[in-house]
């Protein structure tokens, strides 16, 4: 985005400091909770991001409250998020699949915090109810694994196995807190998992949602 509007200021929100420094002039990261009560003035910003938050903000219409009385008039908000429901458009899709049995458990373990990992269905309703106009939401498929012949599709389908491989250590909590597991039930699961996710002969996909709304002029 910094290096698409070099004329703008961009700031970037994280609970922790883990920003890197090798970034655009025109950008700068802050230690803030979205959560908490907001520090930006009123019609103050020209767009909102939002990426992966349906496994991190809790009360998402107060945050988009928020959202609306910091931007500006015409202004635009964006929630990016996966839904994880797998899909298949060929039946290969086993009728157990790890993959899909792990998702099933992981969102059954944070709905006990108040957590939903399908809310971005939710995401275009919250939106409008904000007071949100021109909302609308475009879904795009992204692969499970390396499987589509599409040089594109097979590219997204390698980086999303890589960021699922990678998330899955960090779901214990939603197994372990969420659902009373032991850590070497959780890791057992984990086994068939990893295998489902390599197994190229499943063609996985699920839906990436990109819902935007802008403030009325």
């Amino acid at each position: 985005m910094a290096d698409e509007y070099p004329g703008a200021d961009i700031t970037g929100i994280d609970l922790s400091p883990i920003q890197p420094s090798w970034v655009p002039p025109n950008v700068k990261f802050i230690v803030d909770d979205a959560e908490t009560d907001w520090v930006e003035e009123a019609n103050s910003l020209d767009y909102i991001h939002l990426r992966h938050m349906c496994l991190a903000i809790k009360d998402i219409p107060r945050l988009l409250r928020q959202a609306y009385t910091a931007l500006k008039p015409g202004g635009w908000i964006e929630l990016q998020d996966f839904l994880y429901v797998i899909r298949s458009d060929d039946n290969s899709l086993p009728a157990k699949y790890a993959y899909t049995e792990f998702i099933s458990l992981l969102r059954e373990g944070f709905l006990k915090f108040g957590l939903d990992l399908h809310g971005q269905q939710k995401s275009q309703g919250l939106i409008e109810d904000a007071g949100f106009v021109n909302v609308k939401t475009e879904k795009y498929k992204v692969p499970v694994g390396s499987w589509p012949k599409d040089p594109n599709y097979k590219k997204a389908g390698l980086y999303n196995k890589a960021i699922v491989l990678d998330f899955l250590p960090a779901a214990v909590g939603g197994f372990t807190r969420g659902l009373g597991w032991s850590t070497e039930q959780f890791e057992m699961l984990l086994v068939d998992v990893r295998k489902a996710v390599n197994d190229t002969s499943v063609h996985a996909y699920y839906t990436f949602h990109m819902t935007i709304g802008q403030k009325p002029e």
